[in-house]
């Protein structure tokens, strides 16, 4: 049998806190045992069940699920703290086991954009897949439970689940058309579409059910709504009124209520 302990980084841990664990690979006749200081409790069963029903994860494996869950690393963020740094090296994937993450990137010209909401149980920043900086900026838009999968992970993961590796190349291909339709629209589609598939979304993602509409369980300013939409406040507020005009739109105590879904899906241009 043989015993390490270079997997303690902190000395000061109180010995009765560390724990021996079984290197992976070794077996029951030549066990190796590395002393370790114990691991952050995981996500909840509830944050986890959240972070494993995503779509992309649909055709994946139990084992490599079970892997997954294991390699996580859960962090609590508070209201505005960042979490990814544009241009920096991407060192981890993300997701969401509960709140929110808002995604902003900075324009050659200084202009800042909300780039997305990340919803429990969606990821980000699949820079670290390709070896990349980030892409844009991350930060909590409310308190959240974020969990992370380190670089070194991701590829040990992938290189032994085959599954989980074609499941993430999907996600990514399709975050890749979502991201190319979300530019077309901005560049094409007139404000009040935009406003209100934007709308849908948030519904879609955060929102709570109610008679003909819902409402949306995330405190958003005009300004978020604004560079999610990719406009001015002042523009902004125009198309909002529009929709209080029309009395499909109401923001009682500082959130968004949609009054009727089928009237917004119709300013959407989903149907005629």
């Amino acid at each position: 049998m043989n015993l390490h302990a270079s997997a303690v980084s902190d000395r000061f841990v109180p010995l009765h806190a560390l724990v021996w664990r079984p290197e992976p690979g070794s077996n029951a006749n030549l066990r190796s045992w590395t002393l370790e200081r114990p691991r952050p409790p995981l996500a909840s069963p509830a944050q986890q069940r959240t972070l494993l029903a995503a779509d992309w994860l649909a055709d994946v494996g139990s084992a490599a699920r079970e892997a997954l869950v294991e390699s996580l690393q859960p962090s609590t963020v508070k209201a505005g703290e960042q979490i990814l740094h544009q241009g920096a090296q991407a060192t981890a994937w993300h997701g969401v086991a509960s709140g929110a993450v808002r995604l902003n990137s900075v324009s050659a010209s200084g202009r800042q954009l909300s780039t997305a909401l990340v919803a429990p149980g969606e990821w980000f920043g699949e820079g670290v897949a390709g070896d990349l900086p980030e892409a844009c900026s991350a930060h909590a838009h409310v308190d959240s439970v974020v969990v992370s999968l380190r670089a070194d992970a991701l590829r040990r993961l992938t290189a032994h689940h085959a599954d989980l590796r074609h499941a993430l190349l999907r996600w990514s291909s399709a975050r890749q058309s979502a991201w190319m339709h979300a530019v077309l629209e901005a560049a094409s589609a007139p404000l009040s579409q935009r406003l209100a598939a934007c709308l849908l979304d948030l519904g879609q993602r955060f929102g709570q059910p109610q008679d003909e509409g819902f409402r949306v369980a995330l405190p958003l300013t005009q300004t978020d709504l604004a560079q999610l939409v990719a406009t001015s406040r002042q523009r902004l507020n125009q198309g909002m009124q529009d929709l209080r005009r029309i009395r499909v739109l109401d923001t009682q105590d500082g959130l968004l209520n949609v009054l009727s879904t089928e009237v917004l899906q119709r300013r959407a241009g989903l149907f005629g």
